[in-house]
């Protein structure tokens, strides 16, 4: 009932990830790379989950099947272009990445004794990949702690499943099924975690992986004098009240490109630009519940930008480390 229940869990959030993926998220580069990958991908575990569903339900095993063992030896090339292309959207694909698809034909005449192992080698490998580039990145670990809590999980779930993966010939079927079903689950659980912990993650990252893998685009420009021309339309001009202001709109108040206004913020007060945003929102959200004692949160959090209240508690929680209803009973009384 546990795997049954994995597997309806899986499929409804696998297909809510991308729908939302590709309609509504805005703020991250993507292309055709991108999206075909994220289709292939997570419609990918939904079909692998199926296949687990019909064994569950039926006699058959997805094991002796050719289409099973070719889908679980596509998915981690899937998986690796997926987080390529996120993390480098201007990746050109070129005949030689067509070597991650090389084990599609084990499928087809290896024993399952070995192409299953192979399978999730691979897919390990990439998990420990993707762990690794986005852990070196250029001061990243100080500002993606939790995140990285995230990562490591996942990556384990990946050994583990692993480990399974090489013993799945040896066992009963049945266990090699019931843990690669919870490890999709578990993975997609991960995944929904961080975006709700995280909601501008993949902007951030795909922020920083861009400015740790590029030139600086500071050298032309006067640091100091755009540091205080961002601090008056901060705390002058208060552009931080405005709910949709993104990194282009204030770059264009500063007369400089969207990527040096980005390299400025990473460079200078080690955070991206959204979570600059949220830290100018709270500062200002602090003095008006001090201030404006009679004032409702609700109220207030509109007034700093905060598109929703649930927003604005989320990033008061994060950066302080206490609701607002408490933060003002403390500095009230």
């Amino acid at each position: 009932m546990i795997s049954i229940f994995m597997i309806g869990f899986s499929i409804i959030v696998a297909i809510t990830l991308c729908v939302t993926y590709l309609f509504f998220i805005k703020h991250v580069n993507k292309n055709a790379l991108t999206i075909l990958s994220c289709v292939g991908l997570l419609g990918g575990l939904v079909t692998a989950q199926f296949y687990h569903y019909t064994f569950y339900t039926s006699d058959f095993d997805p094991l002796s099947s050719t289409e099973y063992r070719l889908l679980i030896l596509f998915l981690p090339a899937m998986f690796y272009f997926f987080s390529r292309s996120i993390l480098f959207p201007d990746l050109t694909v070129r005949p030689v990445h067509l070597i991650h698809f090389l084990p599609l034909p084990l499928a087809f005449f290896a024993p399952l004794e070995f192409t299953v192992p192979v399978a999730f080698l691979i897919g390990t490998g990439y998990c420990l990949w993707l762990t690794n580039i986005v852990y070196h990145l250029r001061g990243a670990r100080k500002r993606f702690g939790l995140v990285f809590v995230f990562f490591s999980f996942f990556t384990v779930v990946a050994i583990f499943v692993l480990i399974f993966g090489f013993v799945a010939t040896y066992v009963d079927a049945a266990y090699f099924y019931h843990f690669y079903t919870a490890g999709i689950g578990v993975s997609l659980i991960l995944v929904i975690g961080t975006l709700l912990v995280f909601p501008n993650v993949l902007s951030e990252i795909d922020e920083v992986v861009r400015l740790g893998y590029s030139n600086s685009t500071l050298a032309n420009i006067d640091i100091e004098a755009s540091k205080q021309r961002l601090n008056e339309l901060i705390t002058v001009a208060k552009m931080y009240q405005n709910e949709n202001l993104s990194l282009a709109l204030l770059a264009d108040a500063m007369k400089i490109s969207h990527h040096q206004l980005s390299e400025l913020i990473n460079s200078q007060y080690e955070m991206g630009f959204s979570q600059y945003i949220r830290l100018q929102r709270v500062e200002a959200a602090k003095q008006l519940l001090k201030s404006e004692a009679d004032a409702s949160i609700l109220s207030i959090s509109m007034e700093v930008g905060f598109k929703s209240q649930s927003n604005f508690y989320a990033a008061f929680k994060e950066i302080t480390g206490d609701s607002p209803g408490n933060y003002r009973k403390l500095v009230l009384n």
